[in-house]
């Protein structure tokens, strides 16, 4: 028994007993009592057989029968009993892991494609041509006593082997046998992924596996043949589960013990565990750990050129992640060895268009390379190493079978329990994004590896912020718009306009939703005209009532927009009607080019097309007489109004903040129009993206800032000066979170930077109350919501929105901060230049990379504080996607 000597007021002494009537009074009194209360905890009160049971509050106390001793057993509380579950409707119901966890096997049916395991040890084996590096599946025991011996049977006597695990998920040892064989917590509805532990170090996930192996040696402990359920095969349970006897802790072994144990017992060899997400890109905290690794290895940075260590990486099955290492430690070693010359080339043997991917057709790759100053050279040397690989789980054969697969689906089926375009799709982009990666850890290396990595990965990575903004863009449908999709059928035209949007209710006097000025700036924001809407516009503002001079219009939108009778639309698929396709990279005079091409396609079509005038309203067929570009509509009033003039910005990032090269544009227009810097009746600036609302109010606020910084700041900017409060908690609502707070202290002037924000937030929001929307305000009314959120899924999504906003509302003190140090050279040097020099020295991208609600957090949370997680986030990923290129 599993009990603890007893320390609860009763005696442990085996020399001094009970009175035997005592004793014979409590077991005829309390063994009925205990009996009753622990027979619907369905424990057997057999193994208490002979022994008396005393109920308190705390835990049972057990008396032996001869009445010498006493113990309190915690196996017996109500409250500790755990949950049950069947790992299929009709199957056994046992105790679950963590109220929720299967115990799988590692090897499963299949999974040693290079049948490795009975002659190396582990699954799929393999070493990389030209390189001592090692792949493999996750071996047992055993398997690990004979992988150490082949290894160090292929190695010099003073070279090093390096042992490293890159397994992110809770594995645990249990004996069969002779032999401990693997096995790792898995859920019901996915069985055939591993438990990933967020952002956790090794440690963290071996603290995690001693909690697993206390609770199955807890649960084992009180089954009475002392055993547990394991599964060994989740594809066909017949002849599941098994039972295993544990009878001891040490009958389970977690991965840090097994390692240790086999490991650094054997001369010139070290473990370590790096823990590598199985899905997409990993985070740079393994990748630094990983250098730091590096770094450790003499034999790395000696003179001694040929001198090279032995990596031997071990995964799950041995497959991608484990390939993606592999790749990772031979691209170390050629910075001190060199690049193989030549390299077997697998492209000549697939179809042509196969072989254009091959050959670097990948948009998100191209961007990519177009970043780094020999980007093709980069992707060139990666490829040369994984070609070396071989055919087992090579990347870019990966990303272009999944392509394949996921183009060759005509009707949508399942897969795994999950939509087939979907998992192919994450497939692709998986393969993609560790191939990208590559190419982005190649660049850091040429650069950091003569100095032994002086400069850490992650503030490498921050001061090339761009990267996230492409990697945000990787899993785009096209790269073309293609009309031919709305013709079919596969998306539909929605109207901009819809129930609700009017919070101002300016249609009924523009004819144009959330149409709305910046007080005492000629500064204004609305959604998406029509052809009506913006000749409403451009009267009232040229007209008596506001008399301005000129108008400059900025249209912000990314996406094709064409107007047909008179009614604008925007394309868009089934599973995000209120999502926006954006394609990343385009021109505006591409965006322009393909809104030509579908209004001439949708004209002259003679079927009756499916349109939704609104998302929330059924579907409806629909013919165009007539129809309109956006840049036609701005044309055609150009003719009657030759001081309108048009600009088209598109908008290449979320609809919640423009980038940094977004910026760039808007501020590089505006601090060339000399006549904007007279009074409020001289040109009109007007925004617009979709609603009027994010991206319009904040071009409105960086315009309205630019003019301040000509034209001189009102008395409200100046210190002293209270600013307007419309919520409780008056900190909050002023922006006043940690985070800023510490952008504030590094900035200079940063009190009066923030303060110059706030009071033109507050401008714009005039016509705007907060109810409706308030750039600073939105953030903590935002984060309030998180409480009563009804599900961790909405939870999360308020969080990403609460944490993104922000985000915004910090990029804007440090748009105001870049006014204010380069106004003397008229800003001739772009924001996204001034961040990456001036704001990175001043730690920007830190604050930015590690951004919380800091006191107001009651857990602590990981959930969207860095860039790539806020940057690179799907809020609304469709699961229908086009083909992927």
């Amino acid at each position: 028994m599993n009990c603890l000597n007893m320390g609860t007021g009763a005696s442990s002494s085996s020399s001094r007993s009970p009175s035997p009537e005592l004793a014979n009074n409590q077991r005829n009194s309390l063994r009925h009592n205990s009996e009753d209360r622990f027979h619907k905890n369905s424990l057997s009160m057999d193994r208490w057989k002979g022994q008396n049971v005393i109920c308190n509050d705390v835990a049972p106390i057990i008396i032996t029968k001869d009445c010498f001793e006493e113990y309190q057993c915690t196996m017996l509380t109500e409250k500790d009993q755990g949950v049950q579950g069947a790992i299929a409707d009709g199957m056994l119901e046992h105790h679950l892991i963590q109220d929720k966890y299967f115990m799988v096997a590692d090897h499963f049916k299949g999974i040693d494609e290079v049948k490795s395991l009975s002659t190396h040890g582990a699954p799929n084996f393999r070493k990389m041509e030209g390189f001592p590096v090692y792949g493999m599946g996750q071996p047992s025991v055993e398997g690990l006593r004979k992988v150490m011996e082949h290894l160090h049977s292929h190695c010099d006597v003073q070279q090093e082997v390096c042992v490293i695990n890159i397994r992110a998920e809770p594995v645990l040892f249990v004996l069969r046998g002779e032999d401990f064989v693997p096995y790792s917590p898995r859920e019901r509805d996915h069985l055939r992924e591993n438990v990933y532990i967020a952002r956790s170090t090794g440690d963290c996930i071996s603290d995690q596996e001693v909690i697993i192996r206390k609770e199955i040696t807890k649960y084992a402990l009180r089954d009475e043949q002392n055993s547990f359920y394991f599964y060994e095969n989740t594809e066909d349970l017949s002849d599941e589960p098994h039972r295993h006897s544990i009878e001891y802790d040490e009958h389970i072994q977690i991965l840090e013990e097994v390692y240790n144990t086999h490991v650094l017992t054997t001369p010139n060899s070290r473990f370590h565990r790096l823990p590598l997400c199985v899905r997409g890109i990993p985070n740079e905290e393994s990748l630094e750990k990983f250098f730091e690794m590096m770094k450790d290895v003499p034999t790395l940075f000696s003179r001694e050129k040929n001198t090279l260590p032995i990596l031997a990486f071990m995964g799950h099955a041995g497959y991608s992640r484990t390939s993606f290492a592999m790749v990772l430690g031979a691209l170390v070693m050629a910075h001190k060895v060199g690049f193989p010359s030549e390299a077997s080339d697998p492209v000549q043997a697939m179809d042509p268009e196969a072989r254009n991917y091959e050959m670097c057709e990948f948009w998100v790759v191209e961007e990519l390379c177009k970043i780094f100053s020999k980007g093709l050279q980069l992707k060139k040397e990666v490829d040369v190493i994984i070609d070396l690989l071989g055919d087992m789980s090579h990347l870019r054969q990966e990303v272009v079978s999944a392509k394949q697969k996921l183009d060759n689906i005509q009707e949508d089926f399942q897969i795994y329990g999950r939509s087939a375009k979907e998992y192919y799709l994450e497939k692709a982009l998986k393969h993609l994004q560790q191939y990208c990666y590559l190419i982005i850890i190649n660049s850091y290396l040429h650069e950091q590896f003569p100095c032994m990595f002086r400069q850490s990965f992650t503030s490498w990575m921050l001061q090339r912020s761009e990267i996230y903004r492409v990697f945000a863009q990787a899993d785009s449908v096209e790269r073309m718009f293609r009309p031919e999709l709305i013709l079919k059928g596969i998306r539909f035209l929605v109207a901009d306009d819809y129930l609700g949007l009017d919070v101002l209710s300016s249609q009924r006097e523009v004819k144009v939703s959330n149409f709305r000025r910046v007080p005492g700036l000629p500064v204004y924001g609305m959604s998406q005209p029509n052809s009506e809407g913006l000749s409403k516009v451009v009267q009232t503002l040229l007209g008596p009532k506001h008399n301005h001079s000129s108008i400059h219009s900025f249209n912000l939108r990314g996406e094709v927009i064409v107007e047909f009778d008179g009614c604008t639309y925007t394309p868009r698929e089934l599973s995000g009607l209120t999502k926006n396709i954006i394609i990343p990279g385009c021109t505006c005079e591409e965006i322009e080019a393909w809104e030509r091409e579908l209004k001439k396609e949708v004209l002259k079509s003679p079927n009756k097309l499916q349109v939704y005038q609104d998302v929330t309203d059924p579907r409806e067929t629909k013919t165009f007489s007539a129809g309109k570009t956006i840049r036609e509509i701005y044309e055609n009033h150009q003719k009657d109004y030759p001081n309108l003039f048009y600009y088209r910005l598109p908008n290449r990032s979320p609809e919640l903040m423009l980038s940094e090269q977004d910026i760039d544009s808007i501020i590089g227009v505006l601090s060339k129009l000399d006549d904007i810097y007279t009074d409020e009746d001289g040109p009109a600036l007007v925004f617009n993206c979709q609603t009027g609302k994010g991206v319009t109010t904040v071009a409105m606020a960086i315009a309205g800032l630019l003019i301040w910084h000509k034209k001189g700041f009102p008395y409200g900017a100046k210190l002293g000066e209270q600013e307007r409060i419309s919520v409780p908690q008056a900190e909050y609502t002023k922006g006043e979170f940690s985070c800023v707070m510490l952008l504030v202290r590094r900035l200079p002037k940063g009190s009066q930077v923030k303060r110059e924000v706030d009071l033109m937030l507050d401008k714009c929001s005039e016509t705007m109350t907060p109810m409706h929307y308030h750039l600073r305000e939105i953030i903590f009314s935002t984060y309030n919501k998180i409480k009563s959120a009804k599900s961790k899924e909405e939870a999360a999504g308020l969080r990403y929105l609460s944490l993104s906003y922000l985000e915004r509302y910090i990029y804007l003190i440090l748009i105001n901060s870049y006014l204010h140090m380069e106004r003397s050279a008229n800003w001739q040097r772009p924001f996204s230049h001034w961040m990456k020099e001036i704001g990175h020295r001043l730690g920007m991208y830190n604050i930015l990379n590690n951004l919380d609600f800091g006191e107001l957090e009651e857990n602590e949370t990981t959930t969207f504080t860095t860039i790539k997680d806020r940057w690179c986030f799907q809020p609304h990923r469709s699961t229908i996607r086009g083909s992927l290129v």
